[in-house]
Order: C-alpha cells, then structure tokens, then sequence
C-alpha cells in the first residue's frame, strides 16, 4: 500500500501470456477514479448488500384478490409488493421510486434558478484515500466529508450517492470482452446491469472489491474547480447532465433519471440498515430547499403544480420496470379495475374495497354476490382460506383458495 493519505494507480489486469495490460483494461482503469488496490480484499463483502440480495418483506409475492367482475364474478389478482430495496423481487420498484423522486427534486430546483449557468447541473466522484473507509461508520461519515469537497470544488446543491464496491479489473475486461456493441462502439448494457443479469450472487461478489466512493449529482457554479494530486481524497468531475428547458424537457428528464437510476441499482448497505441511499447537501438540503422560505439562504420550492408537472414527465420516462433489466413488483393480470377480462363478458371490474358500496346499490346474481363478498372478506382480513392456502404464492394458488372460500 501506498503511504498513507495519497493514492496509487490502480494495476490493470494482466490477462496470461500479454505482456502489457489490454486496451479494454486500460479504458476500464480509466473509468474507475481512486479506484483501491484490489489487494485490500473483499471486506464486508460477507455482510454488506447490493439491491436487491436480501429479504422480502412478510406477504411480499403473496397474491390476493383485488376485483370481481359483476357479471360473470371472474376474479381479478394482484400481488403484495414490499417494496423493500433489499427485496429479490421488489429492488427494482424501490430503485425507479428513488430517482423519480431525486430527478423532481433537482428538476424542481433547476425551475427556480435563472436561465443560465445556474440550472447546470453536474456528475462527480470523490474517493476516499485507500484505508481511510474500513467500517460502517466510517462509511457513512464519509459522506460528509465528500459533501465538503464538492462544496470547495463549486457544487452548489447536490445528492450523494455513496458505493462500497468497484469491479474488479479482471470483470471489467470479461465486460468489455462479452458485452455487445452498437454500432458507434458502445456496449447496449451497463456494466452492474450486466453483472446482475448474469451471475449469480456468489459469483457477482467474485468480480467485486472492497472500495467505497461516493457519486455527486446537482447544481454547479460559474467556477468550478478541478481535481487536484494535493487533494486529501480524489476528487473526479464526470460529466455535465443535459440542460434543463422546462417541465417538459422529456431529454433532460431522461438524462437526469437515467444517471440516478443507474447509480442506485449498485449502491450498497448493511444487512437491516435502513439509512437512506440518497443525502441531500447544500441549496438542496431538506432545510434550504423547502415549501415556505422564510430566510434569505433558503429557496423556496416551485408551486405544486410546477413540481405535479414536472414528476409526471419524469414518471413517463421512468415508464415500467424493465424485466431484461430487473426485478420489479409483479404485475396484477388486469391493466387497471376496468371491463372485464373474460370474452363476450361485457361486465365490469369492482374493486374489492368497493364491494360493499356496490352491493347496497346493486342487485348482481347470487353466485356473483357470494364471491364479491369472499373476495372482500379475505381482503381485509375478516375471512381466510384453508389452512396452508393462506398465503398463495402464484396465481392457481390464490384461485384454488378462493374457491375454498367460496
């Protein structure tokens, strides 16, 4: 290791047999800023998590009724989603949630400022000298300290997206290997998107190391000042994210989600923790940018119908959970409560928590009444199937305990 407190160049892999690292380890080298010695090891690979490698929450992939149709009393389905960032089948959701909400909040931001240079918005990464962030604790206290060294470089409002791991050289070149390209040279997937897609999560942690950084994303300054070798930890301006021109600038929503999202699905956190993935610092810190300013160093929010304007572009963009990209809360059979599903039907879906509205004012067949009533029973709890029907896990389950019900 180098002397404490100043970095050394990461080494490239060295595939057998070449005498000088490759080109595509040579790039990939290029794209890991402070990147660690990889001789460090994997530490808290054993109890630290990535998205999406944890538990479930309690009724999470359960099925349940959520509407009967009031002509024929075909069951409509749905599943408990968690939501749960750790959640095998629910990360995927937390993830698109998270940077929908840190996109409207900078893309809100962005709306007060002049138009000008104070709408540029801006990537960095500041990595922490190797050794410097062992533990937990030190992990997340870093984030403080990234927080002053972007101030000092010229960020004015920004989120802080902490990492623990990097890819090792040896992934990076098996990526650059594997991966397809379109046809200007660029791989069609993401690196972590590739990874999770796949391995398997053993062998996802064999092509990942122990060397925790922290991204910036938000609002830059007239002078920005770059990283300098005097530096305590590194710091490395990335990128400017695409202009901001309105609440239906659809290619800066974009632009801005995509870097969230994609920084989020390879965030990292200890087994349990429940310390939020993104921090806000500086005129966007929950104290400075808020709904009533009433002090000359805070900003005050657009109106809710700017920010109503704004989150339903982003959500657009965001569109649905990609399932080639990864796992998201299932689906529920029907788009929404609506017509019913079944041909030559012609009825309509009631939602469960609308049964007993509608069987007052209604006066459907006796067969379609019973399970409008079964239906709404299990729902809120008053009726359970059979036991070991009661938490069905795929769809003929749930039908197969409704008909006990029944």
């Amino acid at each position: 290791m180098n002397e404490w407190g100043t970095l050394k160049e990461p080494t490239a892999y060295v595939p057998p047999g070449d005498p000088e690292p490759s080109r595509p380890a040579r790039r990939a080298q290029q794209s890991s800023p402070g990147a660690w010695d990889e001789d460090l090891g994997r530490w808290g690979s054993e109890t630290w998590n990535l998205p999406g490698y944890g538990e479930s929450g309690p009724k999470c992939g359960e099925w349940y009724p959520e509407a009967v149709c009031d002509e024929c009393g075909h069951l409509d389905l749905g599943t408990h989603s968690c939501g749960r960032r750790s959640c095998p089948d629910c990360w995927g959701m937390w993830a698109k949630e998270a940077a929908v909400r840190a996109t409207v909040r900078v893309q809100s931001f962005r709306h007060t400022q002049p138009d000008n240079h104070r709408r540029q918005v801006a990537h960095a990464v500041v990595a922490p000298s190797e050794g410097d962030v062992m533990n937990e604790r030190e992990f997340y206290d870093g984030r403080s300290k990234a927080a002053d060294i972007a101030e000092e470089k010229g960020f004015r409002g920004f989120a802080i997206i902490p990492h623990p791991w990097r890819v090792t050289e040896e992934g990076k070149v098996e990526y650059d290997r594997e991966v397809e390209r379109d046809p200007d040279g660029n791989p069609v997937v993401g690196m972590w998107v590739w990874l999770r897609n796949e391995f398997s999560e053993t062998e996802l942690r064999e092509r990942i190391y122990w060397s925790p950084h922290y991204h910036i994303i938000g609002a830059t300054s007239a002078d920005m000042e770059p990283g300098d070798e005097s530096d305590e930890w590194l710091y490395e301006f990335i990128r400017s994210v695409e202009s901001y021109d309105g609440t239906r600038d659809r290619d800066s929503h974009e632009d801005l989600y995509g870097a969230f999202r994609y920084l989020l699905s390879h965030t990292g956190f200890p087994e349990g923790s429940t310390k939020q993935a993104v921090t806000w610092y500086g005129d966007l810190a929950n104290s400075v940018f808020v709904e009533d300013a009433s002090e000359d160093w805070q900003t005050e929010k657009p109106s809710e119908g700017v920010r109503s304007a704004i989150e339903r572009e982003v959500e657009a963009v965001a569109g649905v959970v990609d399932e080639d990209d990864e796992s998201g809360a299932q689906s529920d059979e029907s788009d929404d409560v609506g017509d019913c599903p079944c041909d030559e039907c012609g009825g309509v879906l009631i939602d469960v928590f609308d049964v007993r509205m509608y069987l007052d004012h209604n006066d459907p067949p006796p067969d379609v009444a019973r399970r409008m009533e079964a239906a709404y029973e299990w729902r809120v709890g008053d009726r359970q199937p059979p036991p070991g029907m009661q938490r069905p896990q795929t769809k003929e389950q749930a039908r197969e305990a409704f008909d006990e019900l029944v």
